[in-house]
Formats: structure tokens, C-alpha cells, sequence
């Protein structure tokens, strides 16, 4: 049994990691800005064997990131695995977002990850084999963006390729604690942010993601792959 926490857990993908990976009897520690908001995530912990503990934790606030590691901390909780899947989105193009837009959508996808794995790396390095997923998106490379129909979407593109430097940077800075960091796109999913018309279910998506994550190893920190489990240029 690992422990695994997952971010913005309330929703989408993170509400389906939160419950196939439960269903496999690991411990979650399902995290999200508004607990008592999350009916689902709230309906799926009481099904769950008590197995889920949702937890308040907002991204976007440093002080709620490390009041919460200091609380796991001293209750001496270690993690195996850890998920930083919250994040938005914004469709717009660089002539039409505005800068509030553009630093709020930063804020949350690049430094609020940052701030997450930074206040957790005592609580990772704890365990063998720690492993943290960012999870990021295809419109976040450099190298295939020209090789897609999508446009727009300014703000979003670079975040990810901004998350996507934070796990090459961390890879090398965490490999002497021996914490692998891996980028990870879902693909294009049916969810709010992805739409009704996306590929994907997110049970389908889920189900790759986590059958990625298994095969994965240290040898594989510092990359970026897709949902169907080849690596993906920067």
C-alpha cells in the first residue's frame, strides 16, 4: 500500500486518480481549495473503506501549501507518490488575454506546483522510490507546437512548458534525495476544461496515466510523456 497525494482532487482528473487509485487500497490524501464544495470527492471518501482524507490545501497560497506539509509532518506522514494535477485553463489568444488572466493561470499551474513539491520533498524522500508526476499537457512543447490545429490558448501553452522546465530542473536538484520528477501529458479529455468532445473519458485517461505511472522508473525522471506512453519532446 503507498500513500498518495493528489492536488485538486475535487474534480476531473484528480477526483478519478483519487478514486481508481483508492480502489486499489493505497491511502489518499485527497487535497483541493474547497472540501466542503466537493460533494463528489466527499460522497466517494465515504464509500472508500476510509481510505480517503480530504484535506484544505489552495495552491495559490503559499501559506495554505506549508501550513498543511507542517501538519503532515508532524504527524509523521510520508508519501510514495505524489500528484500535481491542479491547474486551469484559459482558451484565449495573446491578443485578446489580459495580464491578470495570464499571471493568475502562471500562479496556479507553474508556482503552485513548485511550492507543492518544494514543501513535500521531506515528506517524499521518506519513502523508496518517491516519485512525483506534474501533470502537464502536449500544448506545453516547444518542438510540436506548429504541428497542431489548436491556436490560442497563451497563457496555458506556456505554463506547461513553464511546469514542464520545473520537473527537468527538479529532477536534477532532488536526484541526490532520490526523487524522480515526471511530466505527464492525460491527453485531450472530456472534462470542463477539455470539453465534451475531447478523445478521451477521463476514465480512460486515468487508466493510462496510471499504467504509465507503474512502469515507470528513476531512469525516467526529468522527462516528458504522453498518455500513450512515449516521451514527448520538450
Amino acid at each position: 500500500m503507498k500513500t498518495i497525494f493528489i492536488t485538486g482532487a475535487n474534480r476531473g482528473i484528480g477526483l478519478e486518480l483519487t478514486r481508481q487509485l483508492s480502489s486499489t487500497g493505497n491511502q489518499i490524501i485527497a487535497t483541493c481549495r474547497n472540501p466542503e464544495e466537493a460533494v463528489e470527492l466527499m460522497e466517494l471518501s465515504r464509500d472508500s473503506h476510509r481510505n480517503i482524507e480530504i484535506l484544505p490545501m489552495d495552491v495559490e497560497q503559499e501559506v495554505s501549501v506549508t501550513k498543511l506539509a507542517e501538519t503532515l509532518r508532524n504527524r509523521g506522514e510520508k508519501i510514495n507518490l505524489l500528484f500535481n494535477n491542479a491547474g486551469i485553463i484559459d482558451w484565449r489568444s495573446m491578443q485578446d488575454i489580459d495580464t491578470k488572466t495570464m499571471l493568475r493561470v502562471y500562479k496556479i499551474n507553474v508556482i503552485g506546483a513548485m511550492l507543492v513539491l518544494r514543501a513535500f520533498v521531506p515528506h517524499l524522500k521518506q519513502t523508496p522510490e518517491p516519485m512525483v508526476i506534474n501533470l502537464s499537457s502536449r500544448l506545453g512543447s516547444i518542438a510540436l507546437r506548429g504541428r497542431t490545429e489548436l491556436g490560442g490558448a497563451i497563457a496555458y501553452s506556456a505554463s506547461k512548458a513553464g511546469l514542464n522546465m520545473l520537473t527537468k530542473q527538479a529532477s536534477i536538484d532532488l536526484v541526490d534525495d532520490g526523487i524522480s520528477v515526471i511530466s505527464i501529458s492525460p491527453g485531450w479529455v472530456r472534462t470542463d476544461m477539455g470539453g465534451p468532445k475531447a478523445k478521451y473519458s477521463v476514465e480512460e485517461s486515468v487508466k493510462q496515466i496510471l499504467c504509465n505511472v507503474d512502469r515507470f522508473t528513476s531512469g525516467d525522471s526529468g522527462k516528458f510523456f504522453g498518455e500513450d506512453g512515449e516521451e514527448i519532446p520538450f
